[in-house]
């Protein structure tokens, strides 16, 4: 069973991964994904990119108009070989960025490696597929580089250009929720016709809108791009509709001129949102007000601690330098009585060596004698 998948419109809004995994289904053998987007949200596309590899199914990728920005990641989860462009499609790469930013410095800091990170996955992602060094394609991303399908196919960028890409024939514009009446429908019809087919306008087919009075008058608008201005209006049986200010059922108004020309035309709503204006621009201001005053608060608090900080820093950084300094005289101090003697420090006098009475060597004179007369003729 094949499943087609439309990237049909912006990333994030009119093509989101809810829309992409409400098309995934076990009973798939392999998808073919149509792409027609000028990009839009990084990581929406990221998420829609994972959701299609991780499949695991064999994954075919139709460029059959416009495929820029993030659409281009959406379309590098091609299986390979599978990746095709329509002769008058469009291709374009340039940087990520944001929309509007703001902060202290490291937050700007952070925001900048962000944006490099992710430009390295768009670099890892193309340079596996087209056989570029990450030098080459990051100077096509910082130049923003726009490819035909020739140049597209040349680089590597896709596999092959046909001249018809065929999908079914369907569309669900519910999804397009800006697009409130038929007139609309058949220009957005006409624009998509116009940069899928390469079609002039002379080309596209011509729309003659319905629409109901007030009163109940039906009239018909000769209009091929939704707008009244300038296009011929008549009754519903081809009559000029007199000149005059007119009134739809639905609360719009246009004015005719004597040659049966629209010269203006207003939506109720633009009118109503026209008199909110004012009441919503000052909520806004107060809003905004507030939120500069919080701003500062946030401000002062963040420097206040920084200066307390700060001076903790210096105290403790004082109260380590003396304790070191203490430390150094106490082991001195220590050092010098380990190494002192206690009492007197005079080398003792050398002894004089007396030898004993009656000790081997030093006879007394007087046992000597009375030996000698005395006891030795008695013997």
């Amino acid at each position: 069973m094949t499943q087609e998948i439309f990237i049909y419109g912006e990333v994030g809004k009119q093509v989101t991964l809810d829309t992409v995994l409400a098309k995934i289904t076990p009973k798939a053998t392999e998808y073919i994904v149509y792409i027609h987007s000028p990009g839009g949200d990084v990581f929406e596309g990221f998420a829609i990119y994972n959701a299609l590899k991780n499949t695991g199914k064999e994954i075919e990728v139709r460029i059959v108009g416009q495929c820029a920005s993030i659409a281009t990641s959406i379309a590098s989860a091609a299986s390979p070989g599978r990746l095709f462009m329509n002769e008058k499609g469009s291709f374009m790469i340039h940087n990520p960025s944001f929309m509007s930013i703001s902060g202290e410095s490291k937050d700007l800091r952070n925001a900048a490696e962000l944006l490099d990170q992710i430009k390295s996955q768009f670099l890892k992602e193309w340079s596996s597929r087209t056989g570029l060094s990450s030098e080459q394609l990051s100077k096509m991303y910082d130049a923003e580089t726009f490819l035909t399908p020739t140049q597209a196919k040349e680089m590597g960028f896709v596999d092959e250009v046909k001249e018809e890409l065929k999908a079914v024939a369907k569309a669900d514009f519910k999804k397009y929720q800006y697009m409130k009446d038929k007139n609309k429908i058949v220009a957005w019809a006409n624009d998509f016709l116009a940069k899928v087919m390469g079609l002039s306008s002379e080309d596209l087919p011509k729309a003659e809108v319905t629409e109901t009075l007030a009163d109940g008058t039906v009239i018909k608008v000769q209009t091929e791009d939704g707008d009244w201005t300038g296009k011929q209006v008549t009754l519903e049986d081809g009559s000029q509709v007199p000149p005059g200010t007119y009134e739809l059922s639905g609360g719009a108004t246009f004015t005719v001129d004597e040659s049966g020309l629209v010269t203006e035309k207003k939506d109720a709503e633009a009118e109503q949102q026209t008199e909110e204006e004012p009441e919503n621009d000052m909520k806004l201001k107060e809003e905004n007000e507030a939120l500069k005053a919080k701003i500062v608060e946030l401000e002062s608090a963040l420097q206040a601690r920084t200066a307390t900080e700060a001076k903790l820093q210096a105290k403790a950084s004082d109260l380590e330098n003396k304790l070191n300094v203490q430390v150094k005289a106490l082991s001195a101090e220590l050092k010098k009585f380990q190494e002192t003697t206690v009492g007197d420090d005079t080398p003792p006098a050398k002894a004089i060596n007396h030898p004993a009475p009656n000790q081997a060597g030093t006879e007394d004179p007087m046992k000597k004698l009375f030996g000698q007369y005395i006891i030795d003729p008695r013997k």
